[in-house]
Parts: structure tokens; sequence; C-alpha cells
């Protein structure tokens, strides 16, 4: 059992057993800082991707298509058409979702898992004005802790995961067996990565009951917890035990107003559409 201070001299090999962080992200983030970005800027970045410069295409081409128009081949020119925010939220989700997919590797549940929060996150952000680009990455990543406990010892964390699938209580045979729990390692890697200080919050904090310091942190807490409820991804073991109210609060959250029940709709269309699910 490695004691905190052991646990960061450590999360650098953890983070070199991941496959790497996408540098397209990184570069994104770093981008975001600048008040003059343009789209110009966001497709140079894109042409060094295909499969980002692919999807910028596709949604460029949907568009031009409705209208009868020709499709695009410069990502330039499909980048200008659909706008810089799109184009931004592209460039993330495309990025995140190949890292934690190829993290996960033979455990589909848990990039499910991740994709759901994300785009719950994502959907509740857009509703109170916050970065859709934070809240996405907060949410994909939030529980990239538990991935690095099948790196330091697969055989307890199973043992773990059985246990909390029994009970629910899987921060609590965490730290009994290990000495901390998944959000604090997925913190600390977040760390390693130069992420937004937001975001190490938000993932250290997302099981937490007490009231979140950041709209970032209370949504993703609530996220975490409406995918569970909405049964994405399906599992007999999506159960919810308990939603933060201070969270509720402090997002003035009405579940059963139309504003939310339009936005628990789209989070059920867009994870759907991500899996090609029918209905």
């Amino acid at each position: 059992m490695l004691s905190q201070a052991d646990l960061s001299l450590e999360v650098p090999r953890l983070a070199a057993a991941l496959p790497p962080f996408p540098r397209v992200v990184q570069q994104m983030l770093e981008l975001l800082r600048d008040d003059d970005l343009s789209i110009e800027t966001l497709a140079r970045v894109a042409r060094n991707d295909a499969v980002i410069a692919g999807q910028i295409l596709s949604v460029a081409n949907h568009v031009r298509r409705l209208r009868l128009q020709a499709d695009l081949s410069d990502p330039f020119a499909a980048a200008s058409l659909i706008g810089l925010n799109r184009v931004r939220q592209i460039v993330v989700g495309a990025g995140m979702n190949r890292f934690v997919q190829a993290a996960a590797g033979s455990t589909p549940f848990f990039y499910a898992h991740s994709l759901a929060v994300a785009i719950v996150a994502q959907e509740l952000a857009a509703l109170h004005d916050l970065s859709l680009e934070d809240a996405y990455i907060a949410g994909i990543l939030h529980d990239i802790g538990q991935l690095c406990f099948h790196v330091l010892d697969p055989e307890a964390y199973r043992a773990v995961a059985e246990q909390a699938a029994v009970d629910g209580r899987l921060i609590e045979h965490e730290r009994a067996a290990f000495g901390y729990d998944h959000c604090l390692i997925g913190c600390l890697l977040a760390e390693h990565w130069n992420l937004p200080e937001g975001v190490l919050r938000a993932i250290a904090t997302h099981h937490d009951d007490d009231a979140p310091e950041s709209r970032l942190q209370a949504v993703v807490m609530i996220a975490e917890v409406l995918t569970r409820a909405l049964d994405l991804p399906e599992s007999p073991n999506n159960r919810v035990i308990r939603i933060n109210p201070l969270a509720c609060e402090l997002l003035e959250i009405d579940f059963s107003s139309p504003t939310m029940l339009d936005c628990l709709g789209r989070c059920r269309a867009r994870y759907r559409h991500a899996f090609r699910l029918p209905g």
C-alpha cells in the first residue's frame, strides 16, 4: 500500500502505462487561453489529425447536403462553415474519446460509462454557461484513477470492484485496499497532464457529499449520478444511492422542469448516437 506522498511519485509511471495523453487536446487547451483564437488556427491543428479533420468535414457536409450543396474537402472551409465553438468541441471530444477508449482496453463498460458522464456533464454545462470543453474532459476522465488501480494491482482491484457491485461502497473499499481512492489518483494524473485547475478539482470531488466549490464540480457530481439513473450504459449494477443536494442547489436544478427534461432527452439521444444504438 502506497502513502499519498509515494503515490505522487508513482504518478509518472502510472501515466506512462496509459496511452499518451492526446497532444491535440493539450494544444487545444493552450489555444483556448488565447483571446485571438481563430478558425484558421483551429483548422491547422485539425489538419494534423485525420480523424478530427474527418469529423469536421462530416459535420460541415451534413449541413451542406441539407442545403443541396456539394461536399467540401478542405478542413478550413468546413471549420468556417460550422463555427469556432463546434470545432472546439469536435477536437476535444475526438481526442478524449480516442484516449479513454484506448486506455480502457478490454473494459468496454469503463469507456461507455466515461463517455456517458462526459455527455451528461457537457449538456448540464451548456445550461449554465460553463466551458463545454472543461466539462467534457472532466466528465470523461472522472474515473481515470480506476484504470491506475488495474495497473498497480489488478487482482486487488478486481476484488474491490466485486465488493462494490454488491454494496455500492466503492470509495470505502478502494481506501481500505489501497489507502486512497480513484478520485485522488485521477486528480494527480490530471495535474501531471497540466489540465485546468477546475478540471482537477472536479475529478477529485465527483463522489463528495460536501458543498461543491464551483459549478463545474457540481456538474460532474450530478452527471455521475444521472448516468446511473438513466441506465447509461445499461448495467444491473447501476443504482442511485444518493445525489448531492448541495450540488443540485448550486445549479438550481429542478428535475421536473421542461428544461431539465429536454436536457435528459438530449443526453439519451447523444449517447445512443455515439454508439449507433437503435431507438
